[in-house]
C-alpha cells in the first residue's frame, strides 16, 4: 500500500469517526423521554386528611372525628368510598404523552394535604382532552368524548388517561345523593295535606281507594302511578344553608306527603318553596311495630334510626318533578264518575232480571 493510499485511508476515517461521535453525542444529549413516568410523589392514601379543590368553583374535603365531611357544602359528610377511588386515581396517574407548546389555560390545583395542613402532593390541572369521533359516529357526525385530561408535570403540560371529572367543582362529586330508597311493593298508604286539604289513599293488592269519595265522584287511575314511588329513587341537587329559617325555605306554607309501609315504617316529607326550577324538602321517619316478631322489629327501628341520622337534619332540594309526586291535590286524582252507557245498563238489567227468575 502506497504512502498516497495510507493517507487517504487515515483521513476517511478521521472523518468516520468525527460523524460517530457527533451522532453518539447526539444521542448522549437528547433528553431522556418522561412518557411513563408517574406524576406525582408517593403518598399513603391513609394519611390523607384534608383535600382542597382551587378554581372557580372551590371544593374543600375534611377528614375529622365525625369521618369525612364537605367543608365547602356546610360539612354535609362525604363519600368515602368516592374519595378513596379519586385518591388512588391520583396515585397511579403517568404521563401518556407530552402536549409540546401547549399551556393550561386557568389551571385548578388540587392539594393533598395530612391531618397537620402539610402538603403531601399537589396537581396543576387543565381541561380534558377530547377524542375525535371514529366510525358511524364520525359519519354521521357525532361528538368526541373525554379521553383524558392535561396537567402540570415537572414544569411541561401532559396528558394523562384519566379525566379526573370528580375534581371539576362540582360537590356532589363527593357525596351519596340518594337520599331515599323506600320500596313502593311496601307501600300500603299515602296522605297529601297542603293546607286544610288533606287526602287519604290506601292500596290493596296493588289497587287503591280513595277516601271520602262522593256518589258520583271515582278515583282517577290514571294519575295514581306515582303515588307510592315519590321517595324510591330519590336524589338531591343541593343542600340549604342550615341557618335559613323556615320561611326563607318556604316551609311556613308547604306540603307534606306521609308514606306508610306494611312493616309499620312511616316516611315523610315536607315540601318548602322553590330553590330555582327545583324545590326544598325535608325528610324524616318512624316507627310503630305493627307485627310481634322482635327480630323484624329490631330491624325495622335500625332502618329508621340510620335513615333519621343521615337525612333528617337537612334541607335538600330535589328536582320539581320529584317534588309534584308528592304534593297532589283532592282535584288532581278525583274525576267525575262516568255514566254507563245505554247499552251497559240494559245488559246490567237484563242480567239483574235473569238472576231474579231464578
Amino acid at each position: 500500500m502506497t504512502t498516497k493510499n495510507l493517507v487517504i485511508l487515515g483521513a476517511a476515517a478521521v472523518v468516520l469517526g468525527g460523524t460517530a461521535w457527533v451522532l453518539n453525542s447526539g444521542k448522549q444529549m437528547k433528553a431522556p423521554s418522561i412518557v411513563g413516568e408517574k406524576i406525582l410523589p408517593a403518598f399513603d392514601v391513609a394519611d390523607v386528611a384534608r383535600l382542597e379543590i382551587g378554581g372557580d368553583k372551590k371544593v374543600s374535603l375534611v377528614a375529622n372525628d365525625k369521618g369525612w365531611q364537605l367543608a365547602s357544602l356546610y360539612n354535609y359528610p362525604a363519600d368515602v368510598t368516592k374519595i378513596r377511588e379519586n385518591l388512588l386515581k391520583l396515585t397511579e396517574l403517568k404521563v401518556g404523552q407530552v402536549a409540546n407548546g401547549k399551556k393550561l389555560d386557568k389551571p385548578v390545583t388540587v392539594d393533598i394535604q395530612n391531618a397537620a395542613g402539610k402538603s403531601l402532593a399537589a396537581l396543576p390541572m387543565g381541561g380534558t382532552h377530547t377524542a375525535k369521533p371514529k366510525g358511524q359516529a364520525a359519519m354521521y357526525g357525532g361528538g368526541g368524548y373525554p379521553d383524558g385530561r392535561y396537567v402540570e408535570y415537572k414544569g411541561k403540560t401532559v396528558l394523562v388517561k384519566e379525566t379526573l371529572d370528580a375534581f371539576d367543582g362540582d360537590p356532589k362529586k363527593w357525596v351519596d345523593t340518594r337520599i331515599a330508597s323506600v320500596s313502593s311493593s311496601d307501600v300500603k298508604a299515602v296522605k297529601f295535606a297542603q293546607g286544610k286539604e288533606v287526602v287519604n289513599l290506601t292500596k290493596k293488592d296493588s289497587t287503591w281507594t280513595l277516601e271520602g269519595l262522593g256518589p258520583k265522584e271515582e278515583l282517577d287511575t290514571s294519575k295514581t302511578y306515582s303515588l307510592d314511588s315519590a321517595l324510591s329513587y330519590l336524589d338531591f341537587t343541593n343542600v340549604a344553608d342550615p341557618k335559613k329559617t323556615d320561611a326563607e325555605l318556604g316551609f311556613t306554607t308547604g306540603a307534606v306527603y306521609t308514606v306508610s309501609l306494611k312493616n309499620g315504617q312511616t316516611y315523610t316529607a315536607k315540601v318548602g318553596g322553590k330553590e330555582g326550577s327545583d324545590r326544598w324538602i325535608r325528610l324524616s321517619a318512624e316507627f310503630k311495630a305493627v307485627g310481634t316478631n322482635a327480630t323484624e322489629n329490631a330491624a325495622c327501628e335500625k332502618t329508621v334510626k340510620e335513615f333519621n341520622e343521615k337525612v333528617a337534619k337537612w334541607t335538600y332540594a330535589v328536582s320539581s318533578y320529584s317534588a309534584d309526586s308528592m304534593t297532589k291535590k283532592r282535584a288532581d286524582l278525583v274525576k267525575a264518575k262516568e255514566e254507563p252507557k245505554k247499552d251497559d245498563a240494559k245488559k246490567a238489567d237484563a242480567k239483574k232480571d235473569e238472576k231474579a227468575a231464578k
